[in-house]
């Protein structure tokens, strides 16, 4: 409950409000999706999804967006938890614990912020600006998959 919290206000009063450009908007709460437990249930999964797009909706006023990107990333996490880690992850408790590889952690990662940006920027535009949206979607990316590593390292140094 306090990571939720503390994503939320980093996310609302931090990340909303830095004045990088226009394709930098690093999209932070997501992290809170990629760290939850390996082994929480698919309806928690998605109940805890759903409950962030809605705070981030409210804090950002983007009407469902956020619902729609962070639930669907929620739905498909499992999938690629084994895609990106293998099925043998299943023994850990956290997706980023002593025995996963840190590129296993950081291709996961990657795809489940790809594929957040790529939904929540994608509704955004609604396929105006094309080539600005794509730029946005992988340039936001790597700056949300930046901090998401370096969260990430700080959990693991915490943790372990």
């Amino acid at each position: 409950m306090l990571f939720f919290v503390a994503v939320v206000l980093l996310q609302s009063l931090l990340f909303d409000n830095l004045l990088l450009t226009g394709l930098i908007v690093p999209l932070y709460y997501v992290v809170f999706v990629v760290l939850l437990p390996v082994k929480i249930g698919r309806v928690w999964l998605l109940l805890l999804g759903a409950l962030l797009g809605v705070v981030m909706d409210i804090s950002m006023g983007t009407a469902g967006v956020n619902v729609i990107a962070t639930t669907a990333v929620a739905f498909v996490r499992p999938m690629i938890i084994n895609i990106s880690m293998g099925k043998d992850i299943t023994h850990e408790s956290i997706p980023y614990g002593g025995a996963i590889a840190p590129k296993s952690f950081l291709l996961y990662a990657s795809i489940v912020v790809v594929a957040h940006h790529a939904l929540f920027f994608g509704f955004e535009s609604l396929g105006s600006h094309l080539f600005f949206t794509l730029a946005k979607i992988v340039i936001s990316s790597v700056a949300t998959v930046v901090l998401v590593a370096l969260t990430a390292r700080l959990f693991r140094k915490i943790v372990g």
